[in-house]
C-alpha cells in the first residue's frame, strides 16, 4: 500500500505583522525625533510640550494633596482625573497624554514625596517664622535703657 504525503504551509502572518509593527514605530519615532529636534520650530514644540507636562503633573499633585491616604490606587485616580481634564486641550495628542498618565502612574511614590514634601516644607517655614517673631518679641520686651 501507498501512503499519501500531505505538505503543510507554514504561516508567516504573525512575523510578518511584527516586522510591520517594528517599522511603524521606528517611523514614529524618527518623525517625533524631527518634530522635537530637526525642524525649525523645534524648541517652539519642545517648550509646548514640557509646558502642558509640567501642568499636568501640578494637577495630580494638588489633587494628591487633598486625598487622605496616599497610595497607588488613590494617586491613580487622580492622574485619571488631571488627564480627564487635558483630554481636550488643543495641541495635546490623546498618545502623548496617555504616556504621561501612565509615567505618572508608574511613577506614583515620587508623586506621593512631592505631595507630603510640600506639606512639610510649609510647616518648617510656619515653624521657622513663628520661632523668629517669638525672638523679636522677647528681646524687644527684656531690654530697657537706664537712665
Amino acid at each position: 500500500m501507498a501512503t499519501k504525503k500531505t505538505t503543510t504551509k507554514k504561516n508567516n502572518d504573525g512575523a510578518i505583522a511584527v516586522g510591520i509593527g517594528a517599522a511603524a514605530l521606528a517611523a514614529a519615532a524618527a518623525g517625533a525625533t524631527y518634530y522635537f529636534y530637526g525642524s525649525k520650530d523645534a524648541k517652539k514644540h519642545r517648550t509646548a510640550a514640557a509646558s502642558w507636562a509640567k501642568g499636568l503633573k501640578r494637577e495630580v499633585v494638588k489633587r494628591a494633596k487633598t486625598l487622605k491616604t496616599l497610595d497607588a490606587a488613590a494617586i491613580a485616580g487622580a492622574v485619571d482625573d488631571a488627564v480627564a481634564l487635558y483630554e481636550n486641550v488643543r495641541g495635546v495628542s490623546a498618545q502623548d497624554l496617555k504616556n504621561a498618565a501612565k509615567e505618572l502612574k508608574r511613577e506614583w511614590k515620587k508623586v506621593k514625596e512631592e505631595a507630603a514634601g510640600t506639606a512639610q516644607k510649609t510647616a518648617r517655614r510656619v515653624t521657622s517664622k513663628a520661632k523668629s517673631a517669638a525672638k523679636k518679641v522677647s528681646t524687644a520686651g527684656g531690654t530697657k535703657k537706664r537712665r
